[in-house]
């Protein structure tokens, strides 16, 4: 028995030692992978988030460890640049890395949590770029956009390949130019140093030659958003001609009216902090991580807070005209569909929100409501109903079909613009044509109104021989509905964003007329649920 114990511990040692620390490392990971719904998964004390993918990965690849000294180092450096997408580093783990890669010694066990680390902040920081850190729908009922996606276990995969992980995270970052020149802005604003803001107070509205203390603070601060080149001069209280134009440029970006008067409006838009400007570019590149990467070779974009609607063929802005958006009770979703036909002279039929929010309501108080606006009542079977027999307390006015014939005080005027959607919105004319005048347009219960509609209807059937203004003109003339279909079937993009880059390289920010940007801050500024 002696001489068995005495062969036995030799062998035992030798086993040990040939382990390769890899398998080791392997084993490890294998162990926190298969226990991660017991336990959670947590590594180096760090919370891990992508359970199901980082599962997925280790599993492609038998669980061997996969970051060496200078993949790690790479992916370290990129994190840290994540603030410049408007995004958290320490999200993704950053300070626990740094911490963690300057360790010396190195066991089997902080290899496998390191690897198991540095996996799950390129897979959550992907996911990220992918398809943004919130998800819309949590904070906005009325964004039905579908969000990006991507696979970020294939781009993990391509990057510990390849060893290049710059290039497997650009691989997940939006596309479009308005991404990339927000990005470039966010940085700009970044780099504006200001030791204060101080408030501009509010008084009579400044014009061309007034003299007013308040024009010291205004022109160092237009000088420092770059709308003033040059801020000396011998009279800084004096509202001159370069001040004036600086201005107006400032009004442009920002949405007012740009006259060159300083007023309300004005002031407090001057007033917005550079940080919150901040705040408002990184909300506006989250909502384009939510975009799909292409909107398509012809498509009409609307930004809701902009009260704008552009069309783009191949990458180039064709056409722009004014629009109004929904009152901000009554807020325009967010949706993509296509433009398949237009009907001149339509009938409007009463949609359900306006039906139970408003006429039923107004004909319960006055039955003559609906002659004022020459509504037509009709029964499930069709037949006209005699408003002045209906119970308006009743509920079967609810059941009823109300309907506007066309004419000059039909609330979709002479033309719309039909997508389908479940929403029922679409761009239409509108006889209150006075509204497009004022520089913020949120009047409407949902739907799109939009300047110019017979232009556009010109512009959008592109037949001149068939179509021309003037025929569009004489059609509308017989007040006789008429559908016509698109050969050119646009997509059509209803968005919003309260930020974005010009075509002449200017930051544009507009007022946030439905309260998104807040909720969305709020949740992209959170630790990610683990």
């Amino acid at each position: 028995m002696k001489l068995i114990k005495i062969l036995l511990i030799p062998i035992v040692l030798i086993s040990v030692a040939m382990t390769p620390p890899g398998d080791e490392a392997s084993e490890l990971i294998r162990r926190k992978i298969e226990n991660a719904n017991l336990k959670g998964l947590v590594a180096l004390e760090q919370d891990l988030t992508c359970k199901t993918t980082l599962s997925q990965f280790y599993l492609n690849r038998s669980f061997e460890p996969s970051w060496n000294v200078e993949t790690s180092k790479k992916l370290i450096a990129e994190i840290e640049a994540s603030k410049n997408e408007g995004l958290t580093p320490n999200d993704y783990h950053l300070e626990k890395l740094k911490e963690a890669s300057s360790q010396k010694t190195k066991t089997s066990f902080f290899e496998a949590e390191y690897d198991l680390m540095l996996s799950d902040a390129f897979l959550l920081y992907v996911n990220h770029l992918l398809s943004g850190k919130v998800n819309p729908q949590t904070i906005d009922a009325e964004w039905h956009v579908t969000r990006r996606e991507g696979n970020p276990v294939e781009l993990l995969e391509f990057a510990i390949s390849s060893g290049n992980i710059t290039e497997a995270i650009q691989k997940a970052t939006p596309k479009h130019l308005v991404y990339k020149e927000l990005k470039d802005a966010l940085v700009e604003y970044r780099n504006i140093k200001v030791s204060g803001w101080e408030k501009i107070n509010e008084g009579v509205t400044l014009k061309k030659g007034m003299e007013d203390e308040r024009l010291v603070v205004i022109r160092e601060r237009l000088f420092i958003l770059g709308d003033l080149k040059v801020k000396n001069t011998s009279f800084p209280n004096l509202y001159d001609d370069s001040l004036v134009a600086a201005v107006i440029k400032f009004q442009a970006r920002h949405g007012l009216d740009d006259d060159g008067e300083i007023g309300k409006q004005s002031i407090n838009a001057l007033n917005v902090s550079i940080e919150d400007r901040i705040l408002q570019i990184e909300a506006n590149m989250e909502r384009w991580r939510w975009l799909p990467q292409e909107f398509g070779y012809y498509y009409i974009k609307v930004n809701i807070a902009n009260f704008n609607l552009d069309v783009i063929k191949d990458k180039q802005i064709i056409r722009t005209q004014k629009i109004i958006a929904g009152k901000p009770y009554r807020k325009t979703p967010v949706f993509s569909s296509q433009m398949q036909y237009l009907v001149l002279n339509p009938t409007w039929t009463v949609p359900p929100s306006i039906l139970y929010n408003d006429v039923i309501p107004a004909a319960q108080k006055d039955p003559s409501y609906l002659t004022k606006k020459k509504l037509s009542v009709f029964d499930k079977n069709g037949n006209p109903v005699n408003i002045n027999e209906v119970d308006w307390n009743s509920k079967e006015v609810r059941s009823y079909t109300y309907r506007q014939p066309p004419g000059p005080e039909n609330a979709l005027g002479a033309v719309k613009f039909m997508f389908p959607n479940t929403f029922s919105v679409y761009l239409h004319d509108t006889p209150s044509k006075e509204l497009f005048e004022k520089s913020e347009r949120a009047f409407s219960s949902g739907c799109i109104r939009v300047n110019e509609p017979l232009e556009l209807a010109e512009f959008l059937l592109n037949n001149p021989e068939n179509y021309s203004l003037d025929k569009i003109k004489k059609v509308v003339a017989t007040k006789e509905t008429k559908t016509i279909q698109l050969k050119e079937k646009p997509f059509i993009h209803i968005l919003y964003w309260t930020a974005w880059v010009d075509a002449n390289s200017n930051i544009n920010f507009r007022k946030d007329i439905y309260d998104r940007d807040k909720p969305l801050l709020t949740q992209l500024k959170e630790k990610p649920p683990h």
